[in-house]
Formats: C-alpha cells, structure tokens, sequence
C-alpha cells in the first residue's frame, strides 16, 4: 500500500513539475518586418481578388427569373377567381432547376420567435398543456385557439380549442402555405406540356431522419410535421429577406423564349407587414445559386489588403528618408 502511495506521490510531482506546467515549452513569437507584412498582405490580396472573380464568374453564369405574385394575386383572383402567372424564360435554364419562393420584409431571426416551439414534440413526443406551459417552449401561441388552427389534417375532425396544437409555436403558427399547382410549360412551337416538380429531398437529411416526427395520435395534429414544406419552414432565416427551396424540375430544360406557366394557391398574407413574395426559378453551380454579393466582398478585402501593402511600403519608405 505504502508503495503505491509513493507511486503516486512521485507521478504527482513528475506532472507539477513538468514543463507545462511551469509554462517552460518552447515557443515562438515571429517578429513583422516590412518585407514579411508587405508579402502576406500581397498574397492575401491576390488570393481574395482571384477567389472573387471565380465566384463572380460562376454566379452570372446562374440563369434566374423572378416573379413578385402577391399583388396580382389578388387582383386575379378577383377578376378570374383563380391565380395562374407566366414566368417568362428569357435564357435557356439547363437542369437542375431550383423552385424558390421568397419573402421580403419577414423577420424570422426575432429572438421570441427562434424560441417558440418544442422541439420534443416537433420529434413525435406527446406533450400535455401542464408541461407546455411549465416549460413555455412555444409561449405564446400553446393551444389550437391560439394557434387559430381547428381542423385535424389527418381525418379533418375538429380539435380541442384547449388541447395544446400539435405542432405549437410561433414559427408553426406563421407556416408558408401558398401552394404552387398546374405547371404548364409552352415551347417556342406553342405546344403546352404539363408537367410536375419534384417536391422531394428539399430538406436537410438529418432534420427528416432525427429532428421531426408524427406523433402517434394525428388525429389531434393540424399538420404533418413530416411534410418537407413544414421541415424547410421550421428552420428560421437569419435576414429578413430570404428565400426557400420549394421543390425542382429534374427531368427537362427550359429553352430561351419559352414560357412556364403555374397556378398559385395564395393562401399567406403579407398585407400586415407591408411584405413581398416571389417565385423564382434558378439554375445552380458548384457555388449553389446566384450570389454577387460573396464574390464582390472578396474582390473589395483583395483590394483593401493590396491597398494596405502599398501603404506599408510608401510609408516605410517616408520613414526611412526621415532618419537619413
């Protein structure tokens, strides 16, 4: 026993006394000098500069065409009762075609919002109103009457008022639900080809296979918390405009001046919060899709890094004559 104990103590102050311990490891502390800060500023800016022109490059190869519907919307729907656009296709759009709709003026990275729904029960747990509002995941809109949401999607029965809504939460409250339907593309020939985009795998894989589940009575849910439209919804945005991905044509082009037409079920009001909505239809690259901005900011930090060298060496130059 004494031996072990003596083990001990020796391994003790081996450790203590180690050179990390006393902060005795070597080290290394570069000392600038004019040339080496000239050079790394140099290279960094060339980098920059190079980087941003690839990006650029790529992103005006992206083919876009971007539709606001929200005001013609309701004066469609006045004059035929139903909403139908042309997206007119200006430039051949090889595929993959994304379909996006975007939102202007939605502010989703509000704090109380972020935090207003339950993730356990985004996942199938079933969660009674005394633990909701224990935990106040999703205060304030708990219940399908503060969720404004009545019927079950399931079976359409009615729900509980007071039962607590499944799923809760501002963000589920505030759910996308315009409805893009009968898309029709016209060729340069004038044929009318109907066809349907694929609505699948528009969401992140790990938030379909370990995030969101139903639960085991959908009689009480007011939507399929499986539904990938739900799931893109669910993850917040961090600008106040954005867009998300909808869904994507895989299996044709669409040629220059041709024409795709498609009905919109115009179900979300953006009147309230003076908003904008788009449909937009984008190809993408390696880069993902059309972002001037990334390869604009990298040209503008090359610059800058550039402009800082050459400050670097004239100043240094002043200085020099100075002494002499």
């Amino acid at each position: 026993m004494a031996n072990r104990e003596d083990a001990e103590n020796e391994e003790y102050e081996r450790l203590k006394n180690s050179k990390f311990k006393q902060q005795k490891l070597p080290g290394w502390r570069p000392v600038p000098t004019i040339t080496s800060t000239t050079i790394i500023f140099l290279c960094f800016g060339v980098v920059f500069i190079v980087l941003g022109i690839i990006i650029l490059v790529f992103s005006n190869k992206i083919v876009e065409v971007s539709y606001r519907y929200d005001e013609e919307c309701k004066e469609l729907i006045k004059q035929n009762g139903n909403c139908t656009i042309t997206l007119h296709i200006s430039k051949k759009m090889e595929k993959k075609i994304m379909i996006y709709y975007q939102l202007n003026g939605f502010y989703q990275n509000h704090r109380r919002y972020v935090k207003s729904k339950s993730d356990d029960q985004l996942n199938g747990k079933d969660i009674n109103l005394a633990q909701m509002k224990d935990s106040q995941d999703c205060d304030p809109a708990i219940t399908n009457e503060q969720m404004n949401k009545k019927h079950s999607f399931y079976d359409g029965s009615d729900l509980d008022p007071k039962d607590v809504a499944v799923p809760c939460g501002l963000i589920a409250k505030s759910y996308f639900n315009d409805r893009f339907i009968n898309w029709t593309y016209i060729n340069r020939h004038g044929d009318i080809m109907p066809f349907e985009p694929n609505e699948k795998n528009i969401a992140w894989k790990a938030d379909k296979e370990l995030k969101y589940a139903n639960s085991k009575n959908l009689s009480k849910q007011w939507i399929d918390m499986t539904d990938e439209h739900f799931i893109v919804w669910m993850r917040p945005a961090g600008l106040p405009n954005f867009r998300k991905l909808w869904g994507r044509i895989d299996n044709m082009d669409l040629d220059e001046n041709t024409d795709v037409k498609v009905t919109i079920d115009d179900n979300f009001d953006v009147s309230s919060f003076n908003g904008k909505k788009f449909l937009i239809l984008s190809t993408v690259n390696a880069f993902g899709g059309k972002n001037s901005f990334l390869g604009i900011s990298y040209i503008v930090l090359g610059g800058i890094s550039i402009i800082l060298a050459i400050v670097f060496i004239v100043g240094y130059n002043i200085h020099s004559k100075k002494i002499k």
